[in-house]
């Protein structure tokens, strides 16, 4: 084939690729002079900025300011709201338990004739330290100008509840206080969660609750833009990800649960601030809040639809979607279809089973030689270069390293090919490909049916390509019509198949770049008919094609990823007071220090870590000016022992007020029981992985200024030692010397900007 017409080939599949992945972007910002019925970003900006002037964690005094701030705006929209408070206890994650008390804010905007509730959900604390624009500010704003919107038009059938969670930082609690007490729980028909985790990008549907199809289908009619994947909910379930929906998925209530996921250097950081939030990605969130919300409060919630949907996204953001159970049958069907194409194949001489059979097993080690190789790239990225060596999650600049490491992906898997193809026919590797990608259809029909689309339609398509083409034409020539005939079989495999490894990026980042790279790999696979017109099993043109913007890309990513004010690099320092021991230290996590944070931990004062932060791993601790706080109180308020099992009751308290106290049992006797706040747990429990140490524990949010009731029952009646930390959001003033650089940030939230004061008590 001349070059002309191979150019024209390459430029056609960019162009498909360039379109779909531009399909991924959120609309543009509605103005806010738009009709009063529109949802505007610009009108919910003005919540947003009050919401996220300044970190809000549960306990504090800005959460409280946070909370009467959102009590007003309800009132001012006419709508009364309430404030649930109750006292929470979590033990999803294991030890240390979470425990707070919580403030949730209700609201309820009356229907006619009412089915059921519409429940939108955003939580308005925020971690430590992070003004929380994105994460969930943005979820707050977008509840309350989806209010304005839906009370400038005709009252709905069903109520709209709106509830804005607390302590979803600390474990969804205040999401688990309104199911387990609030008396509007059992009037919900469905929940529409708003969350984030990062600053900016699309807002996708990414997971849902049981009986998700109807759910589905009507975003798929009424939702402008909707971007939504099965694919999603298998990788978060798996994941092990939980928001404010998951406790209104255990108790068997219909939801779907949108957040964006980009910008993630910003997540649960100090940049998390207005100025660094993509406005385009509130209103897409407002978008659906808004049309949904009308949608389902005109709808019979009663009786829903108890099944589930396999559905995803194609051309022009239209939703697919289709019964779980016709997942098998696709699978049998496309099987059939290799059958057929595999016995046409080895009729016209293009491949033989045996061949077919090398193929996939040649490819398959090609797709994790690739995997392998982008995820040691990435690997040796992390570690050797300065700025990211310090980046606990993605690179400001995180774009330019996906771009680059794709090309890099593409470039192994053109090159792989090339040498496979010393061995093993055009023919029989691209039927090795697609039995390969058969196999994973087949797994995930079993096991995993909402992702098995992914698999299906591409397999598809390339399947139809390639005998329309490769196998229908034996060794003849290609031709244009040759050309025009493979990239119009590609449209649909790209439709599916092209965004996967760029929403893998967003949502696994640098860390894990294995897994999109081995994604790409196998989707690169779907194209070896393309690649051999290409040239690229006779020639190094198409890796290079790939691998020279690769490597200027990676150049380009490496060299723009410093700091600045406006990306600020994260250092973590924290102050810690040893009440039993009467010493102080100095605390980080960081493993390279900035100069200004290095000044705090001289060589001559340098210690291994001894002080207990739950959640942190310490790298480097010294010596610091002891400075008089208060510390941890406990009051024993009975102490029995009967039939060999000690009965402790016990208050704990804060005397400096802090919102966050830790409390820590490091005895050997083990703990049969615990009751905190009026919360009882049950022992035998599973340790959680972040406490290396036996015992047992909790964290507590918003310690009140009373305390906290505890009681235990231990075996044995020996003494038992414990230890209380509590935990104030800022750092001595009078040990700074000077403030610190603009250009550097605090940062984890779990450690940074803190004091911690200690006590030990032997009872």
């Amino acid at each position: 084939m001349r070059w002309p017409l191979r150019l024209a080939v390459a430029l056609a599949l960019l162009a498909l690729v360039v379109l779909r992945l531009a399909e991924l972007r959120p609309p543009d910002v509605v103005p806010e002079s738009a009709p009063p019925g529109v949802f505007s970003a610009e009108r919910a900006l003005r919540h947003l900025a009050r919401i996220a002037a300044e970190p809000r964690p549960t306990g504090s005094a800005a959460h409280r300011r946070a909370r009467d701030d959102l009590l007003a705006r309800l009132s001012e929209l006419g709508v009364p709201a309430e404030v649930q408070r109750a006292s929470v206890l979590g033990t999803r994650w294991g030890l240390p338990y979470d425990a707070a008390r919580v403030e949730n804010i209700v609201a309820r905007l009356p229907g006619t004739d009412s089915t059921g509730a519409v429940a939108l959900v955003a939580h308005y604390d925020s971690v430590p330290g992070s003004p929380g624009a994105a994460d969930d500010g943005s979820g707050v704003s977008v509840l309350l100008e989806a209010l304005r919107a839906l009370k400038s038009g005709a009252p709905l059938r069903n109520d709209v509840l709106l509830l804005f969670t607390d302590a979803e930082e600390g474990g969804v609690l205040g999401g688990e206080a309104f199911m387990d007490e609030h008396p509007l729980r059992g009037e919900i028909g469905i929940a529409l969660n708003f969350d984030a985790r990062g600053a900016g990008g699309v807002v996708a549907m990414f997971d849902t609750g049981p009986g998700n199809a109807w759910p589905v289908r009507e975003l798929a009619r009424f939702a402008p833009h909707p971007v939504a994947s099965s694919l999603f909910s298998e990788v978060a379930r798996r994941m092990g990800h939980s928001t404010d929906l998951s406790v209104f998925k255990a108790a068997g209530i219909p939801g779907l649960n949108f957040a964006f996921s980009d910008g993630v250097a910003h997540y649960h950081a100090p940049s998390d601030t207005v100025s660094n939030l993509d406005l385009r990605s509130v209103q897409h969130a407002g978008d659906y809040a808004l049309s949904l919300a009308r949608r389902f409060g005109a709808l019979d919630l009663r009786r829903p639809d108890s099944a589930d949907a396999v559905f995803f996204n194609s051309w022009g953001a239209h939703v697919v979607a289709y019964p779980v159970a016709w997942a098998p049958p696709i699978a049998a069907l496309l099987a059939g279809l290799f059958v057929a194409v595999a016995l046409l194949a080895r009729r016209r001489r293009v491949a033989s089973p045996g061949g077919s059979a090398a193929g996939a097993l040649a490819f398959a080690a090609l797709s994790a030689g690739v995997a392998a190789a982008v995820g040691g790239l990435a690997w040796i990225l992390l570690r050797v270069h300065p700025a990211l060596r310090v980046m606990p999650l993605d690179p400001y600049n995180a774009p330019a390293y996906r771009v680059a490491l794709a090309l890099v992906a593409l470039a192994a898997s053109a090159a792989g090919y090339r040498l496979l193809r010393r061995r093993l026919g055009a023919g029989e590797l691209a039927l090795g490909a697609l039995l390969l990608w058969l196999l994973l259809l087949v797994a995930t029909s079993l096991a995993m049916p909402g992702a098995s689309f992914y698999f299906a339609f591409p397999l598809a398509s390339a399947l139809l390509g390639l005998l329309a083409v490769a196998i229908r034409r034996g060794g003849a020539p290609e031709t244009p019509g040759d050309a025009a005939l493979l990239v119009a079989a590609a449209a649909p495999g790209v439709a599916v198949a092209a965004p996967g490894p760029y929403l893998l990026f967003v949502a696994l980042g640098l860390p894990m770049a294995a897994a999109p790279a081995l994604v790409i790999a196998l989707v690169f696979g779907l194209f070896l008919p393309h690649a051999e017109l290409l040239g690229g099993g006779r020639s190094r043109r198409l890796s290079l094609a790939f691998a020279l913007p690769g490597a200027a890309a990676l150049v380009v990513a490496c060299a723009t990823s410093g700091f600045s004010e406006a990306r600020p690099r994260p250092a973590s320092l924290a102050y810690a007071l040893d009440g039993a021991a009467g010493t102080a230290h100095w605390l980080s996590a960081d493993r390279d220090l900035d100069p200004w944070t290095a000044s705090f931990f001289p060589a001559e004062r340098a210690q291994a870590p001894s002080f207990l932060v739950p959640f942190v791993p310490l790298t480097r601790q010294s010596e610091a000016e002891v400075v008089a706080l208060p510390k941890p109180s406990l009051t024993v308020t009975s102490d029995e022992t009967r039939g060999g099992v000690r009965t402790l009751r016990l208050r704990v308290a804060s005397p400096r007020g802090a919102p966050w106290l830790f409390a820590w049992v490091m005895s050997p006797a083990a703990v049969r029981s615990a009751e905190v706040d009026g919360r009882r747990v049950r022992e035998p429990v599973r340790a959680g992985a972040a406490m290396a140490a036996g015992g047992w524990g909790f964290t507590y949010m918003g310690v009140p200024a009373g305390g906290v009731e505890w009681s235990l029952e231990v075996a044995g009646a020996g003494p038992i030692e414990i230890r209380l930390v509590d935990r104030t959001y800022e750092l001595p003033r009078e040990l700074l010397r000077e403030p610190r650089p603009k250009e550097i940030m605090g940062a984890s939230f779990r450690l940074a900007d803190s004091t911690f004061v200690s006590q030990s008590f032997r009872l």
